[in-house]
């Protein structure tokens, strides 16, 4: 999972902040934004990507749904995590293929979790 670059979309700064500074110092390469129109900003330069990671439930704007579609556009092969504290249901129901789940509140290190499990399903 070294050297991954994650694009991470939380609206909640604080709790990104905590998450993408462990993620760097396990030797990944964070893009931190805060909204979805952000994000879409970093997606549309088409620099490499492996990963995004998005709050479900997002400020104004799209919500993590709709970011991970816009993304997996972009990147058919993007590992995609989503977070939240009540959209489980959500997710079975509205997620990228191939995407894995972590429920908040949750300690950093489940991301590093679930992107490697992530990491080990084909993308479809």
């Amino acid at each position: 999972m070294h050297n991954e670059r994650i694009l991470f979309l939380e609206d909640d700064r604080l709790s990104a902040s905590v998450t993408c500074d462990e993620l760097r110092e396990y030797g990944c390469n964070v893009v931190e934004v805060h909204s979805s129109a952000d994000a879409y900003s970093v997606i549309d330069k088409r620099e490499p990507l492996t990963a995004l990671v998005t709050d479900i439930n997002l400020g104004p704007g799209a919500d993590g749904f709709a970011a991970a579609r816009y993304a997996r556009a972009a990147y058919p092969d993007l590992k995609v995590i989503y977070m939240s504290a009540l959209s489980i249901l959500r997710h079975a129901a509205e997620r990228v293929p191939g995407s894995e789940f972590v429920a908040k509140p949750f300690e950093p290190a489940a991301i590093r979790r679930a992107l490697a499990r992530v990491g080990r399903h084909a993308v479809s």
